[in-house]
């Protein structure tokens, strides 16, 4: 049998929800991860790898600091106080999560994404990356197996 990674990922979280498990952690119930990544010259853009080498007129150059001045440790700790785009994205989570039904799969997509398919802005909803990879995925396995429970 071949297992798809997309595929696992929804009936896992089907089982879930099916068992009452916790699904994936959201911001406001578990620590976030905020994926550092580190550039050629130390700057470190948080959640989003993607956003590294780029600059906003609003954010920047999206870097949170730099490892060169301060500890990856300090940065990932102060991230949310540093880097002024962080708080757009999370209020953009919490509006996925008021609106989207496929909220508790997705989590709410990611700050990238966001950011290019939004204009410059963090906080819109619904991008074609979690319309495409994410929405249409949940959907597509649970008509796939409905159509096969009977």
């Amino acid at each position: 049998m071949i297992r798809l990674r997309e595929i696992q990922r929804v009936l896992n979280f089907a089982g879930a929800v099916l068992g009452s498990h916790d699904t994936a952690p959201t911001p406001t119930s578990a620590p976030w991860d905020p994926m550092p990544t580190v550039a050629y010259d130390g700057g470190v853009v948080m959640l989003s790898p993607e956003l590294a080498g780029f600059t906003d007129a609003r954010f920047g150059d999206f870097t949170t600091g730099n490892v060169l001045k301060d500890g990856l440790d300090v940065l990932v700790a102060e991230a949310e106080e540093r880097t002024s785009w962080i708080p757009e994205f999370w209020q953009g989570v919490d509006a996925c999560r008021a609106t989207c039904p496929a909220f508790a799969f997705c989590g709410g997509a990611h700050a990238a994404n966001r950011y290019f398919e939004h204009a410059g802005r963090f906080d819109g909803t619904k991008t074609q990356y979690c319309t495409t990879a994410k929405i249409a995925l949940l959907e597509g396995v649970t008509r796939h197996v409905r159509s096969h429970a009977r």
